[in-house]
């Protein structure tokens, strides 16, 4: 065989990691490689107006029967040759292309029939809002609460800002002392953000509370107690350290960017690291250190763990969107549930499917179950708030 004709195989899912992140090159591909990733980038520019995409997503099953498809050879590595190659491909595959790993479908193809019933029993998303409770009982529901002053108590005031954060202030030093214990709370499909007395900022996930004092001025520690899911950011303050309790473990920062995932049904509690450094403990160990980029991992009984993160599968939630990566479809629909306040029930065969994508947190359930439904193995039927997996 002509050696310039023999077949090529690259690392399809390095490089659409590279694709993602734009990066223009990298040492870790080859030479060959670094020729498609360069060919790969032009088209996905130019076909960015021809076509509609819905999120990077795709799933196992159908990315390898998309990658069996392609035999990229020397003789066919020339621009031109490359990209005819590409969308012969995409013709073939009918309405599925994968460019820097994102499923892409003409708007204009036919609803198949599981769709309908999806869209006219269709779920929006969560939203914004939360439930404060302050230390006399007094509850207030933030969405239906004005832009302004909410509340003051003890040299303390309480407001909503216009994007709808709450925020505490200090109006008064000497007022501001005693113990009085407020609750920010979310429900499912709800999340939201909280400027603390301290001015640590915290990110609230669906289906979580975080219990604080209305002012840290008299504290030697600065102390919370979360359960669910939060993300935060800590206000640097050297003499008074901060500290988040859960049912599992207490981490204790100085100034950082963290979050805890500590879902009372997960039975664990991951805490990843942004920025800085923090220490994690639990009844049986003392003082874990972790560092930016890892998490630990607590487990009632056992030893803490500590496993490099994937950043961008931990943040996806604050940044609006859902991540899945090599996830069954239970995995999957575990994420969906609190944010969409559904119940999921599933009939016939668990399917060996995984799941690989994001898709915006801000679109109906409809648009997401339809990209998972791509999949052969799955179908949904969605009847008020009870989603039902087909498998």
């Amino acid at each position: 065989m002509d050696k310039n004709l023999s077949p090529f195989t690259p690392d399809w899912n390095k490089l659409l990691d590279k694709l993602e992140a734009g990066e223009q090159s990298s040492n870790s591909l080859s030479a060959d490689e670094q020729v498609l990733l360069a060919e790969l980038r032009a088209i996905r520019d130019e076909s960015a107006d021809a076509l509609k995409a819905y999120s990077s997503f795709h799933t196992n099953k159908k990315w390898e029967e998309l990658k069996a498809q392609i035999e990229v050879t020397s003789a066919v590595r020339s621009r031109g040759k490359l990209r005819k190659l590409w969308f012969s491909i995409a013709a073939a595959a009918a309405v599925l292309l994968v460019i820097g790993g994102s499923l892409i479908y003409h708007s204009n193809q036919p609803q198949p029939q599981n769709m309908v019933n999806i869209i006219r029993n269709d779920i929006p998303p969560g939203k914004n809002t939360a439930t404060l409770t302050l230390d006399n009982g007094k509850k207030i529901v933030l969405s239906a609460a004005n832009e302004g002053q909410l509340a003051s108590e003890a040299g303390i005031v309480i407001s909503k800002t216009a994007d709808g954060q709450v925020v505490y202030t200090v109006k008064d030093d000497q007022m501001a002392t005693g113990t009085h214990i407020h609750t920010l709370s979310t429900a499912m499909g709800e999340t939201y953000r909280l400027r603390l007395p301290d001015q640590s900022e915290v990110w609230l996930n669906a289906s979580s509370s975080i219990k604080f004092p209305a002012s840290f001025a008299s504290a030697k520690l600065r102390e919370v107690e979360l359960t669910g899911e939060a993300y935060f950011q800590i206000a640097k303050d050297k003499t008074h350290p901060f500290i988040v309790k859960t049912n599992l473990q207490e981490v204790q920062v100085l100034g950082t960017h963290f979050n805890i995932n500590s879902y009372g049904d997960q039975h664990t509690t991951v805490t990843t690291l942004l920025e800085g450094s923090v220490q994690v403990s639990n009844r049986a160990e003392q003082g874990k250190i972790i560092k930016p980029g890892e998490q630990s991992i607590v487990q009632d009984g056992q030893p803490i763990t500590v496993a490099p993160a994937d950043i961008k599968n931990v943040m996806a939630w604050k940044n609006g969107y859902f991540r899945f990566r090599n996830e069954s479809i239970k995995e999957v629909m575990a994420k969906i549930i609190r944010w969409y306040n559904i119940d999921v029930v599933y009939t016939g065969k668990v399917s060996d499917e995984k799941f690989n994508g994001n898709i915006s947190s801000q679109k109906n359930i409809s648009e997401v179950l339809n990209m998972l439904s791509y999949s052969n193995d799955v179908k949904f039927k969605v009847e008020g708030r009870r989603v039902t997996v087909i498998q």
